[in-house]
């Protein structure tokens, strides 16, 4: 890819979205190895798009690096190395975003490119009322349909709106109130790769956010004030889906 051209992409499997190169793969000073993507979240005004979920994948849709566009639009990935990858972004309120395949071939690149958003306004059929919350018999029809599994019938009952509210005023990120909440006792440790959630000195549980799995290092950083439900899944639960546990988030808009 060359040129500063502003690019558009063809609808893909993700919904429509464009991509403006601020500046195609543009290459910075060699100072280190690491292939660094870099630009903005906007959206068609050219108005930031904060908060924004940004991934790196590689050509086979792995997961190599995930973070949130600050509230500037702003965000930075680093990537492995050299090779062929895509951008990703999700936003509630805009279509999810999904990049072409960029090649980024030669070691040392900073490769700048702001992700433009498509507004698509949140569709809630049969909820009228302003202003009014998802109940917690609502959320929990729904998670058992996502996750197969009635609510009642985990070891862990879910953290609620309520609880991760109080979080949030005690200023507490994710790994806090996993580790403090009434609800359920898992294991939280620091390692050099981030956060490591366990139950019963077992193996780190993997963290999704509306289905999509988090990296470690990144999990600090989740928003919370975006959660409305914490789902957490034992080994002991039966869940095929996750037969080794996990930590499973989820926002109101996703549940509806």
């Amino acid at each position: 890819m060359s040129g500063s051209d502003p690019t558009c992409l063809p609808r893909g499997r993700h919904g429509s979205a464009t991509l403006t190169l601020a500046v195609a793969l543009l290459l910075a000073p060699r100072a280190a190895d690491a292939q660094v993507f870099q630009g903005r979240v906007i959206d068609q005004g050219t108005q930031p798009v904060g908060v924004a979920l940004v991934r790196l994948v590689d050509a086979d849709g792995a997961q190599q690096s995930v973070t949130l566009a600050d509230s500037a639009g702003l965000y930075r990935l680093a990537a492995p190395g050299p090779g062929t990858y895509r951008l990703q972004a999700a936003r509630i309120g805009y279509r999810n975003f999904e990049s072409p395949l960029l090649d980024a071939a030669d070691r040392g690149g900073v490769h700048r490119l702001d992700l433009v958003l498509e507004a698509e306004p949140v569709a809630l059929p049969g909820f009228t009322v302003e202003g009014e919350r998802m109940s917690n018999r609502d959320a929990d029809r729904e998670i058992r349909r996502i996750i197969g599994l009635s609510v009642g019938s985990l070891r862990y009952r879910p953290i609620r709106l309520n609880e991760i509210q109080r979080h949030i005023e005690a200023g507490r990120a994710l790994p806090d109130l996993l580790r403090w909440t009434n609800t359920v006792s898992l294991d939280v440790t620091y390692t050099r790769d981030g956060p490591c959630f366990s139950l019963r000195a077992r193996a780190c549980l993997p963290v999704y956010l509306n289905g999509l799995q988090l990296n470690r290092d990144f999990m600090v950083d989740v928003p919370l004030d975006m959660v409305h439900s914490i789902v957490i899944i034992s080994p002991g639960d039966g869940s095929l889906a996750f037969p080794s546990g996990a930590v499973l988030l989820y926002t109101e808009a996703w549940l509806r």
